[in-house]
C-alpha cells in the first residue's frame, strides 16, 4: 500500500501564508518555455544533488503536462517533472525539485526542509521566518536537510522592508520591523546604523526623513 502523504494540505497551506507574508506572488509564472525553465533549473540541480546524496543523478527532464493536468507533478520513478504553465515559476520549480532531490514523492519533513533550504539558498527567503511559520501551520520539517544557509542581518531585513512596503521613516521600520517580522525587537538607532552603508553604496537615499529605496533595488521585493 503507499503510504499516506498526511501533510500535503498542510504544506500547501504553508506555502500559501509565506506567498502572503512575504507579499511575493510565487504562484505565478516567470517563464513561458520550459527551456527557460531548464536553463534556470539546471546548475541549481548540479550544485544541490551532492547534498541530498544525489551526486552523480543527471537533472531531470522537465516535460509538457498531460491532457487536463492542473498542477505540477515530480516523478521519483521516471525522474521528470511536467509543469503546467501556470506553475512555471522559481518557487514551484525549487518545489518539484525537492521531491527529486529526496527521491519522494511526498511532504514529509525531509521534503520541508529540502525545499526551505532550497528557497533560502536560491530565493532570499529567511530560513527563520520559514520555520516558524511552519510552526504556526503545524508543518513538520526536518532541520538537517536545509542544510548550511544564508544569515540575513538587520541591514538586509531593512532594506527589503523598504522595498516591499515602500519609504518609511526610521521610527516607523524599526516598528515594522519590530512587529512585523519574527525577529528581536529594533530601535531606530539601530535602522538608522544598519541603513549607512546602503545609503552609501546608493541603494537606499534619505528623503524628508523617510529612507526610500532606489528604484534599480526593488528587485529585493520579487
Amino acid at each position: 500500500m503507499t503510504k499516506r502523504d498526511t501533510q500535503r494540505s498542510r504544506v500547501y497551506a504553508w506555502e500559501k501564508r509565506v506567498a502572503e507574508i512575504e507579499r511575493r506572488d510565487f504562484f505565478m509564472p516567470e517563464w513561458e518555455t520550459l527551456d527557460e525553465v531548464v536553463a534556470w533549473a539546471t546548475p541549481i540541480w548540479r550544485s544541490e544533488r551532492g547534498r541530498y546524496g544525489r551526486a552523480r543523478v543527471p537533472v531531470p527532464s522537465f516535460q509538457r503536462p498531460t491532457w487536463g493536468q492542473g498542477r505540477a507533478y515530480a516523478f521519483t520513478g521516471s525522474h521528470r517533472i511536467t509543469l503546467p504553465r501556470w506553475t512555471r515559476g522559481p518557487w514551484m520549480v525549487l518545489h518539484e525539485l525537492a521531491h527529486l532531490l529526496v527521491n519522494n514523492h511526498g511532504h514529509g519533513p525531509r521534503f520541508v526542509g529540502a525545499l526551505m533550504g532550497l528557497v533560502c539558498r536560491h530565493l532570499e527567503y529567511d530560513a527563520t521566518d520559514l520555520m516558524q511559520l511552519a510552526d504556526e501551520c503545524g508543518v513538520k520539517y526536518d532541520v538537517r536537510s536545509i542544510g548550511s544557509v544564508p544569515t540575513h542581518g538587520l541591514q538586509w531585513r531593512a532594506e527589503r522592508a523598504l522595498a516591499v512596503e515602500g519609504p518609511m521613516t526610521a521610527i516607523d521600520l524599526a516598528c515594522w520591523l519590530s512587529i512585523g517580522t519574527r525577529h528581536e525587537a529594533v530601535s531606530w538607532r539601530q535602522v538608522h546604523g544598519a541603513l549607512l552603508r546602503p545609503i552609501a553604496a546608493g541603494r537606499v537615499r534619505l528623503l524628508r526623513g523617510k529612507y526610500t529605496p532606489v528604484a534599480a533595488h526593488a528587485a529585493l521585493a520579487e
